[in-house]
């Protein structure tokens, strides 16, 4: 069985959901955050999809960068009207820049300006690492899907190894790296390295789009928003309720 491109854009949603539910409302089941590590690759790869096939890279990165400004907005006036937490959530950020990123490979790729190209692309993928959410995961993600697009069994390998290197890889270079292959660890505190799951549903990708109307070309858009700033409030209301 395999799906299109809306039904596995539903199902991380689905995942992203249980995820944000883990973040922001106290004692849900610790296995909402690992379902969640799943979602940000299936939607970083279909950033890359979009990428190709949009009819405008131009209009592409403006509703980003838009809806980039709208999330940042939105949650520091909902941290403003109800303080104590924080909303550090923003992957539209994440994706404006992987936009960004790619933009710069294609035009590097077309004008063959190598080192002018190069070295936006290295000072790019730095600012991506300490300003956007997924951090070196994030431009990992956007170049294993950009440059492997298409190579289906390096595009896995890719993948499974640059996440793996990047959320298991430190624990070898740490002095106590022994003491770091716990249960703990690695489903607790962190446990970002079962993202490389994600590779199940992206090779369950049929290459058709799916649904393509305007209602369901803006659902991640609205919905992501949303449901942060829903759950952020519940969350505010149960922690205000426990604290009486």
């Amino acid at each position: 069985m395999r799906f299109n491109a809306y039904q596995l854009k539903l199902f991380a949603m689905a995942l992203m959901l249980l995820d944000h539910i883990h973040a922001f409302i106290p004692g849900s089941p610790d296995w909402f955050h690992w379902l969640g590590r799943i979602a940000a690759p299936i939607f970083f790869f279909f950033l890359v999809e979009g990428f190709v096939y949009t009819r405008s890279r131009e209009k592409y990165m403006l509703r980003m960068l838009i809806f980039t400004i709208i999330m940042a907005a939105g949650s520091d006036a909902l941290v403003l009207l109800l303080p104590g937490g924080s909303i550090p959530n923003n992957i539209f950020l994440s994706m404006f820049a992987a936009l960004m990123l790619m933009t710069t490979l294609d035009w590097v790729r077309q004008s063959r300006q190598y080192v002018t190209g190069s070295t936006l692309s290295i000072l790019l993928s730095i600012v991506m690492v300490f300003f956007v959410e997924f951090s070196w995961l994030a431009v990992s993600m956007t170049l294993v899907f950009y440059v492997f697009r298409g190579r289906t069994a390096a595009l896995v390998i890719g993948y499974v190894i640059s996440s793996l290197l990047l959320t298991l890889g430190p624990y070898a270079l740490m002095p106590d790296a022994a003491t770091k292959w716990t249960y703990d660890e690695l489903f607790i505190l962190h446990p970002q390295w079962m993202m490389i799951a994600a590779v199940v549903p992206i090779l369950l990708y049929n290459g058709s789009r799916g649904s393509s109307s305007k209602r369901t070309k803006y659902m991640f858009y609205l919905f992501y928003p949303i449901h942060i700033w829903l759950l952020y409030v519940v969350g505010y209301i149960d922690f205000d309720r426990g604290s009486l």
